[in-house]
């Protein structure tokens, strides 16, 4: 081997060591290296079963407990429960109160310690003696003034549209016995009824009596036609010359007058019998009639 290649080999095995050393000097940057993603923990999943699952087995039994569907129902319900812890509370009377106890709970809700206690507005329907009643009941009852109240309100009302019924009925019934009255009389209705009116005025000690005496069905007494119609017969036999106040024409609607005709013309009648004493005084009733039958 020459020299000259002794030498080029020398060379190389010097040169190596620098190169390394050169290279192990330079820093070395790292290459970026991707983020794996970090799964979410999974959530806790729920026991199955019911909520009262961790209670003792004396609490899963007790009704007060276990009649609750959630743990949030039961919550609600023990919450409200504590609410009215130290409210005001009123013991039920027992079979056995007094009449004085129980009269103390109904104090407790509102009513009065006195009958005369209540604030009540007596109207027109309540008389002192039948409000002062009202009040003494309302007491024993129990009733708050607010109750009792409510009651008065509720009677006014059933009273005064009793009251307008009845009324409409009277005022109708009288209407009825009046058209009966014009029909019977005819064109002599206000000369008969004037007749009936003083008939009554004469043999009545009061003749108001007429006004004051209400009928069942809601007229007084003087508007039936049939006490109208017997005064008006009265006050004929009585003779105008007797009947109290202004004088006045006898006069009979013409059904009256028919019937009187026929009474008349019965057999064996002196109207009827030639002879008869009475027999000319019978003929000239019946003319008399006749001009009232013909209207």
């Amino acid at each position: 081997m020459s020299e000259e290649t002794t030498l080029d080999t020398g060379s190389q095995q010097v040169a190596e060591p620098v190169a390394a050393e050169a290279v192990a000097a330079e820093p070395v940057m790292a290459e970026p290296v991707a983020a794996e993603p970090v799964a979410a923990p999974a959530p806790e999943v729920a026991p199955q079963g019911s909520w009262m699952d961790g209670l003792d087995e004396v609490y899963r039994q007790n009704p007060l407990i276990n009649k609750w569907e959630t743990l949030n129902d039961f919550a609600k319900t023990h919450l409200n429960a504590q609410k009215l812890i130290g409210a005001n509370k009123i013991a039920k009377p027992g079979p056995n109160a007094t009449d004085d106890e129980i009269r103390a709970v109904y104090q407790e809700l509102g009513a009065p310690t006195d009958p005369a206690n209540y604030e009540l507005e007596r109207t027109e329907i309540f008389d002192e003696i039948s409000f002062e009643a009202f009040r003494n009941k309302a007491y024993e009852m129990g009733l708050s003034n607010k109750q009792a109240q409510a009651v008065a309100s509720l009677y006014e009302e059933q009273v005064t549209n009793g009251l307008q019924a009845f009324e409409q009925r009277a005022e109708e019934a009288r209407f009825q016995g009046e058209q009966q009255l014009r029909q019977e009389f005819g064109p002599n209705f206000e000369a008969r009824l004037n007749m009936a009116r003083s008939a009554g005025q004469t043999v009545m000690e009061d003749p108001e009596v007429f006004n004051q005496i209400q009928l069942a069905d809601g007229r007084v007494l003087g508007d039936h036609p049939e006490v109208v119609k017997a005064f008006a017969k009265i006050a004929e036999m009585i003779g105008e010359d007797s009947l109290v106040g202004e004088p006045t024409d006898f006069v009979m609607s013409p059904q009256e007058a028919r019937q009187r005709i026929a009474e008349h013309m019965r057999p064996n009648t002196p109207y009827t019998i030639a002879g008869h004493p009475e027999h000319d005084a019978a003929v000239a009733e019946v003319l008399r009639l006749r001009g009232y039958a013909s209207g």
